[in-house]
């Protein structure tokens, strides 16, 4: 199994493509908006929990997925309850040279959604390339659970050394 590299962009001038609107696509959805992207939406049947998020950064669309969908954005997030329909998406996708991410399987993935920890300016990404969500969640809830203390000590360190290198 390959190892995805963990890449870190600016994606608050990107546009996402994010076909279904169940629970996964919800929980996708609302992550991306934390970081300032364009969502766009399409849906046969969009929940209200999506709809209430609706604001000029979120358009949805409550229709079918047509092929012309892929073209112009930037990501794909195929996360139907239909997986013909996902594969369908992927394969819409890599025609058109957009990067995707199938949300019922892994292995058509171009990118997974790593669990997500932010505290103040840090962000951090943990994911076990798509074979374990649930060790992949344990760790994020892990490092969530302690980082803001460890934030806290670096900074009390950075005030009294002042002139100490960064830690990158």
């Amino acid at each position: 199994m390959a190892k995805y590299f963990p890449l870190f962009i600016d994606i608050s001038n990107k546009t996402f493509l994010v076909v279904g609107a169940g629970n996964i696509a919800a929980r996708r959805i609302l992550k991306l908006k934390e970081f300032g992207c364009k969502i766009i939406v399409v849906a046969k049947s969009i929940a209200v929990t999506i709809m209430d998020l609706q604001d000029d950064r979120l358009i949805l669309k409550e229709r079918a997925y047509d092929s012309s969908d892929v073209v112009g954005v930037d990501y794909v997030i195929a996360a139907t309850n239909d997986k013909e329909l996902n594969e369908k998406i992927v394969w819409d996708c890599k025609k058109a040279g957009v990067i995707v991410n199938d949300a019922s399987n892994y292995k058509n993935c171009d990118f997974y959604f790593p669990g997500i920890v932010t505290e103040e300016e840090m962000v951090i990404g943990v994911t076990s390339s798509g074979s374990n969500h649930k060790l992949a969640r344990r760790v994020a809830s892990a490092i969530r659970y302690n980082i803001k203390d460890i934030v806290e000590e670096c900074r009390k360190e950075q005030e009294e050394n002042p002139k100490q290198e960064d830690f990158d």
